[in-house]
């Protein structure tokens, strides 16, 4: 029995350095952090213990992925996801979570998370969805994220808008100014787009000097407004917003 208990203190020693698991409360207060946890994050066990896991959130993940995970926990069920998050020292780094309720005789009285370091995997995707030149995302990314949003939309019934652009006359620049003036000229707009947009929204580039801007949980209106407010007043460039239905 003691061997046993021996090694079972080893073996929860080993997971204590090598996995990556905290605790909360119902509250989402953090009551418990392991040794790799604090690794990862940076953080000592009694910086993490009374904080909530917002201490480590990104400001690019958006606030629907949150409301969703917490939606789908409190109600007793298990949510899977990867989550991009900082670090104490405001370094970048994504996780695979898995999170599920704890409970006690039914009733939830708390939460647990388990996760892994996918930093490494998930840069190497996310550089193989960029469009090269301007750094937004590639046409096949962005149809993909427009068939996912259009999906969403049509279950849970919600607005979603697309904003297309098309820079008009832009053959004028390259054949005037040549084509590395008109390269920057598409990379500037395309930083005018990623200031302008929500964390929730994504931009990509559709064509040559196409692109697109999907708005999730945004009416027509809404839509209208954001093409209307970042319209330049030069003659190369135009904007409409559409409504998907």
């Amino acid at each position: 029995m003691g061997i046993k208990r021996r090694h079972l203190n080893q073996y929860i020693s080993l997971l204590e350095k090598h996995v990556s698991t905290s605790m909360t409360d119902t509250d989402g207060v953090i009551v418990c952090a392991s040794e790799a946890f604090c690794e990862m994050t940076g953080y000592s066990e009694s910086e993490l213990i009374g904080k909530k896991h917002n201490l480590l959130r990104h400001p690019d993940m958006a606030q629907e992925i949150y409301q969703n995970l917490w939606m789908t926990i409190t109600e007793g069920k298990p949510w899977h996801g990867r989550i991009k998050n900082l670090t104490k020292n405001k370094g970048l780094y994504w996780v695979d979570a898995y999170i599920e309720p704890i409970f006690d005789n039914g009733t939830i009285i708390g939460y647990q998370a388990v996760r892994q370091n996918i930093t490494d995997e998930t840069l190497f995707e996310s550089q193989a969805k960029i469009d090269s030149l301007t750094g937004l995302y590639n046409r096949h990314s962005i149809e993909e994220f427009a068939q996912l949003l259009i999906d969403e939309a049509q279950r849970y019934q919600t607005p979603f808008s697309i904003i297309m652009v098309d820079l008009d006359d832009f053959k004028q620049v390259n054949d005037l100014y040549g084509h590395s003036m008109g390269d920057e000229v598409l990379k500037k707009i395309s930083t005018i787009f990623k200031d302008l947009v929500r964390s929730s929204d994504r931009v990509g580039r559709w064509g040559g000097e196409e692109f697109l801007i999907l708005l999730p949980q945004a009416t027509h209106l809404q839509a209208k407004e954001l093409a209307e407010g970042c319209k330049p007043t030069n003659r190369f460039f135009s904007l409409c917003a559409l409504k998907v239905a």
